[in-house]
């Protein structure tokens, strides 16, 4: 066979294996410099065969096959031919990337205690490790140096194909932002962001909200909820609007039943928010006053370390069975409470101090409404869902 060919996947694949004890090595004609190295054992090796000042080098790149395929050998024999020619010693190169830490010991001695504990949320901090276990497990113990643009672009593919555009994209900003804070700490000295230039998916906005007829169901099924918190849980967040996990972390001490207002210190947006509360939910919130046990507006009997209830999944899909309703998150019950307040009309300010979000500039600079107009708004928001709670008498009898 030519020693010297046009290396494909498919060729590497069927190199025939030595009779011999001697190893023979293989030429790509698409890569210069690029060579793979077959053994007695069985073992096929790329390699870059580089002279450096007159000296030929031979630097090993990766196994043939999974563990690096035949593009990123090719990229890294051509990173290795830049760096010699432009007069550093692509052998330096090789021992930087062996003194290089794996992503996993970046993330959690570097990454996640000097950035994401000093600088996020506890839930962010939650999210990012979720993130990094669960989706950049293919480069856990990777050395950094080492990953290359293909290879992220196949692991965004990959998880877009398996999973969703959102989660795909949130995976991949982590990991550049993780890259982009080894580059800026020092960790290794030479490196580039393998994820520069790797292109987001677009991402549609959810539109999702509880429709008319659906309303009827969801109210005849929560009305059957035999778990009399969980069904105070929903109702309220109906009637409030505020994030899941907001309301899973209200506290007593943030409501004001006499001003007829709740506080949640901690929001997304970052700033503290005080919501208007309605009479709905004040009579609800009243009922529940009754049997306090501690500050949690909804506590944990299961004892959860936060105190808190953390989980509705459960009695959450259960309720949608009873209600015959589908393709409904609970982050879309907050959707359903804007929804119905944009259908009576209400400005986008109105909207924006209702849901506690900073929409645009505009909306902070609004930020001296009263609390009348927008408690009005949510008012006349939750008086029409409620409207649906009842079918309609037919009356063309």
């Amino acid at each position: 066979m030519n020693n010297r060919f046009n290396f494909t996947e498919k060729s590497l694949a069927a190199l025939p294996i030595p009779t011999d004890k001697k190893p023979v090595v293989y030429y790509d004609e698409g890569q210069p410099g690029l060579c793979v190295i077959v053994t007695y054992g069985g073992t096929k090796t790329y390699y870059s065969y580089i002279k450096f000042q007159g000296v030929p080098k031979r630097i090993k790149i990766g196994r043939v096959g999974p563990s690096t395929k035949l593009i990123d050998a090719r990229a890294k024999a051509r990173e290795l031919k830049t760096i010699a020619d432009h007069g550093d010693d692509p052998s330096a190169e090789r021992d930087e990337a062996r003194k290089d830490m794996t992503l996993r010991e970046f993330f959690e001695t570097q990454y996640f205690p000097r950035y994401a504990k000093a600088h996020k949320q506890p839930k962010s901090q939650v999210k990012d490790e979720s993130m990094f276990r669960n989706y950049l497990a293919p480069f856990h113990n990777r050395k950094m140096i080492s990953v290359t643009p293909a290879e992220v672009e196949r692991l965004h593919a990959d998880l877009c194909a398996r999973i969703s555009p959102y989660t795909a994209n949130r995976a991949i900003g982590l990991l550049k932002h993780m890259y982009n804070k080894a580059i800026e700490w020092g960790y290794p000295k030479r490196h580039e962001n393998p994820v520069i230039g790797v292109k987001m998916f677009k991402e549609l906005p959810r539109k999702r909200f509880l429709q008319p007829d659906e309303l009827t169901r969801f109210f005849a099924a929560l009305n059957d909820e035999p778990n009399e918190m969980f069904k105070n849980y929903v109702l309220l967040s109906l009637f409030i609007g505020q994030r899941q996990q907001n309301m899973l972390t209200m506290r007593w001490s943030n409501i004001d039943l006499t001003l007829r207002s709740a506080y949640f210190p901690d929001s997304k947006n970052g700033e503290p928010q005080r919501i208007p509360l309605i009479d709905q939910a004040v009579e609800i919130l009243t009922n529940m006053r009754q049997y306090v046990t501690n500050d949690w507006v909804f506590p944990s009997h299961a004892g959860s370390k936060s105190g808190h209830v953390e989980d509705v999944h459960r009695p959450w899909y259960a309720l949608l069975q009873r209600a015959k309703i589908t393709d409904l998150r609970f982050h879309d019950i907050r959707r359903t409470f804007g929804s119905y307040q944009a259908i009576n009309g209400a400005s986008s300010f109105i909207l924006g101090r209702a849901l506690g979000d900073k929409t645009d500039a505009a909306v902070r600079v609004y930020a001296h409404l009263t609390d009348a107009p927008v408690r009005q708004s949510i008012q006349s928001a939750a008086n029409m869902m409620l409207g649906y709670a009842e079918p309609k008498e037919d009356k063309s009898e």
